[in-house]
């Protein structure tokens, strides 16, 4: 069914942008502007009849409209706020006597709905005919919104406070709120640090984030050990560190041979183990793939460990391999580059830039230190690369070194901000609450097809 053939398309691009300080509808979002992002989007769902609303800068919207095949409505009454617009649109769209069953509602400002989200609106509203409906992120209201053609004469007629956000409350028990799962629908770059989230977005889904494939489909199959790497002397003294490379402490070390004994005990049989290219996340690997290379030792090495450790260790040395196991590096599952700052101690860093340090602290998915360091979104779009990339060489892999009746076992030893990032988007939570999570050294964070456990690291 074409749901998308009764309803007309509203483009809201007649503000100033002052908050932004550039003309919005007109950025660069990858190859496309802001506006033609919008426009793709919804005739990708389905919709056919579409009006931009023009206001500030008509000028140079003009001519992009009518090359996009968009009728164009000019809002004089720009400068009174996005209501206006609305009008304008709505009158423009109503004036050509043509029915509609409703009118979806697209600021700008939201250039990345992919147009699943609209295409999911339209089909809600032949379900339920009548309802404004919102899609939501996670609880959080967004764009665009479908309004029912029933209210269009009491929009136009509307003159008091609030706008259109007063009429959608007045009939709160006409609206749905539609849970997408996207989290493109609030993301507004109304401001330069938003639209710095947008292209930050932009770049990650184009082959990080996968919303369009559900964790159960993702992880079929599938057991997945994060593996963090062990303590740096580094650590301790309150520097920071990205991707300043420095080997294991004789702590992490120890932590290194916890994590690989609670692995064999798990029953844990892989034939590669990857992990970030970084020195103390590849000597964590290198220790675990010697434990479970020589199986037995490992459950006997956390045994008294510090009574019997130099007897232990000949036994290591000694002990056969029963098994050939890959280490291999993967510089995508680097930790966040901090550009400048890396390698540098914080009271450094506090004492000769102030305000981007707070700045920083405040907006981590965003913000980031210079040309060569990397936000939350830029480390998301690297390590999710990485990361499917290593999930497609293991289901090619999984016929001639599949087990019967044996999930695909996968171990990766990486850092933190890595793990967080993973966790966040096979589980679909929310990065920003994410990242909050500290794995701790050594620690594993388990992923198969029933959701996520922390697996107790062994003393």
């Amino acid at each position: 069914m074409d749901f998308g053939k009764g309803c007309v398309g509203l483009i809201l691009a007649a503000g100033y942008s002052s908050r932004m300080g550039a003309f919005k509808p007109l950025l660069p979002i990858g190859d496309m502007t802001a506006i033609q992002h919008v426009s793709v989007s919804m005739k990708s769902s389905g919709i056919s009849r579409i009006v931009g609303v023009t206001g500030f800068q008509r000028e140079r919207l003009s001519p992009l409209l009518a090359s996009e095949g968009i009728r164009e409505a000019y809002n004089p009454d720009y400068d009174q706020g996005m209501f206006s617009s609305v009008k304008a649109g709505l009158r423009a769209a109503v004036s050509d006597g043509v029915p509609a069953s409703g009118f979806l509602l697209w600021p700008v400002d939201c250039p990345l709905v992919p147009p699943g989200v609209p295409a999911q609106i339209l089909r809600r509203h032949e379900e339920e005919p009548g309802k404004f409906i919102v899609p939501c992120y996670r609880g959080k209201k967004g764009h665009p919104l479908f309004i029912p053609a029933e209210f269009v004469g009491e929009i136009l007629a509307y003159e008091g406070d609030g706008g259109l956000k007063a009429i959608t409350n007045r009939h709160e028990d006409r609206l749905i709120r539609l849970e997408t799962g996207t989290e493109a629908v609030v993301l507004d770059m109304d401001t330069p640090e938003g639209y710095e989230e947008i292209l930050a977005y932009y770049r990650a889904s184009k082959n990080g984030i996968r919303e369009d494939v559900s964790f159960e489909e993702e992880m079929k199959g599938i057991r997945l050990f994060l593996v963090r790497h062990g303590e740096i002397r580094q650590h301790r003294e309150k520097i920071f560190l990205g991707q300043y490379d420095v080997p294991l402490s004789d702590t992490g070390r120890q932590q290194a041979e916890n994590a690989a004994a609670k692995l064999l005990r798990h029953g844990v049989c892989v034939n590669r183990i990857y992990t970030s290219d970084l020195s103390r996340a590849a000597e964590t690997a290198a220790i675990i793939r010697n434990v479970l290379a020589r199986g037995k030792w490992g459950e006997n090495a956390t045994r008294n460990r510090e009574r019997n450790q130099e007897r232990q260790n000949r036994e290591m040395e000694a002990a056969p391999e029963t098994r050939e196991i890959e280490v291999i590096p993967e510089p995508g599952l680097r930790e966040m580059s901090l550009g400048e700052w890396d390698g540098r101690y914080i009271s450094e860093i506090r004492e000769l830039y102030p305000e981007e340090y707070l700045r920083r602290g405040s907006n981590l998915l965003t913000w980031k230190i210079g040309n060569d360091g990397e936000n939350f979104y830029d480390l998301q779009y690297r390590v999710m690369k990485s990361f499917r990339s290593i999930l497609e060489r293991e289901r090619a892999a999984e016929t001639s070194e599949g087990q019967a009746g044996r999930p695909k076992e996968l171990v990766i030893v990486s850092h933190s901000g890595v793990i967080n990032v993973i966790v966040s988007n096979l589980l679909r939570k929310d990065l920003a609450e994410q990242i909050k999570n500290r794995v701790p050294f050594g620690g594993i964070v388990l992923i198969d097809e029933t959701g996520m456990k922390e697996m107790e690291v062994p003393g």
